[in-house]
């Protein structure tokens, strides 16, 4: 059970993240995808690629496939990348965030991103966010700003303290890293260029108390943003987290050169809130081996991630145990099916055989004695 404090958290933190479709904030735009998933590989070169949400439903929204939704619009194409600013004015801060115009229910989405949090207070963002208050994050805080955090909540309910933070080799403010997420309907695995940093498995996030898997599985929107965590707008645990702004600058920027989507199926959405299952066990195996660390690096490089090579392969351990009890228990349901009625018949009937005969010997040695 999730502690009230940590429940705390969520009204303020969702309103965030989830904005844009529950209208929570009244910073964006309130506009919502209609459409599903679709295979994307941007590289940026083109300004048409994003437009204000506003303009989404005009002709020059038409071949965009991303939508800022903030006012203040401090998102922009630049150099061949989508730059999000946080901006200080009178008022405070204000931050930026640029949304896929699609839905994804399960897929492998890349990004090459440079993080713009060089400061406490300062956080920047890559996300998959579902309208039930579900999330999966990469976070890069400026209090620990050599770090990425790979987290995930369900049903609104934030925990910041159960992220896996690894340092990484580079800095992530000043180089562009290869940042991916590889979501499956019975595991979820963050990686950071090539090293998988992070797995959760379905069937480990049973809550017995609410009888459910706390784990996200809803159609979600992919998002990019900078935003000031330390504002007084946000709890008093968020602004802990993400540490206190202590400086005057007027601008910082989280620049991402290029995404990519692979979507597991595009049948897997019946709608833009509604979900159809059946197809997204089959369209995942097809990309299984996404989930599994790289076998080729060295123990070095792990060890910078705060992993060591027997952690490294427990994603494929787990993974295979499961395929494993899968095909036991496959073998199992063939076996009883093919154990007909008669069949039982037989086998009951050799048993009491069996047993009227060990009875009548031990009553035998019994008289005898």
């Amino acid at each position: 059970m999730r502690t009230p404090a940590l429940l705390a958290v969520a009204p303020l933190f969702v309103a965030h993240a989830l904005g844009a479709c529950t209208g929570l904030n009244a910073a964006d735009q309130g506009v919502c995808p209609a459409e599903q998933c679709l295979e994307l590989d941007e590289s940026f070169t083109s300004s048409s690629v994003l437009v204000a949400a506003a303009d989404l439903s005009t002709g020059s929204g038409s071949k965009a496939t991303f939508v800022s939704e903030q006012d203040p619009n401090n998102a922009a194409i630049s150099s061949g990348n989508l730059v999000l600013s946080l901006v200080k004015s009178d008022s405070g801060y204000a931050g930026s965030t640029a949304y896929f115009t699609r839905w994804i229910h399960y897929g492998t989405i890349t990004a090459v991103v440079r993080s713009g949090s060089t400061t406490p207070g300062v956080v920047s963002s890559f996300q998959l966010q579902s309208d039930d208050g579900s999330s999966i994050d990469l976070d890069w805080v400026g209090a620990s700003s050599n770090r990425v955090q790979a987290n995930y909540y369900t049903n609104g309910q934030i925990d910041l303290t159960k992220a896996a933070a690894p340092i990484l080799t580079a800095d992530p403010t000043s180089s562009f890293i290869v940042y991916k997420i590889v979501w499956l309907p019975d595991s979820l695995t963050w990686y950071a260029n090539g090293l998988a940093v992070r797995t959760v498995n379905r069937r480990d996030t049973w809550a017995e108390g609410e009888q459910r898997f706390d784990y996200p599985d809803k159609p979600a929107r992919l998002s990019f943003a900078i935003w000031d965590a330390s504002s007084s707008v946000n709890s008093a645990l968020t602004q802990e987290w993400a540490g206190s702004m202590q400086t005057n600058e007027s601008k910082f920027s989280m620049a991402i050169k290029s995404v990519t989507v692979q979507c597991y199926s595009n049948s897997t959405l019946q709608n833009a809130h509604g979900s159809n299952d059946d197809n997204a066990s089959s369209a995942a195996e097809q990309q299984e081996s996404d989930a599994e660390p790289s076998e080729s690096l060295s123990k070095e490089n792990l060890s910078d991630f705060g992993l060591d090579r027997e952690e490294s392969r427990t994603t494929t351990t787990l993974s295979s145990s499961t395929s494993s009890m899968n095909s036991n228990e496959d073998d199992l349901s063939k076996w009883l099916a093919n154990f007909t009625t008669s069949a039982a018949s037989k086998q009951l009937h050799r048993f009491g055989v069996i047993s009227s005969l060990l009875i009548a010997a031990g009553l035998a040695v019994t008289f005898g004695a």
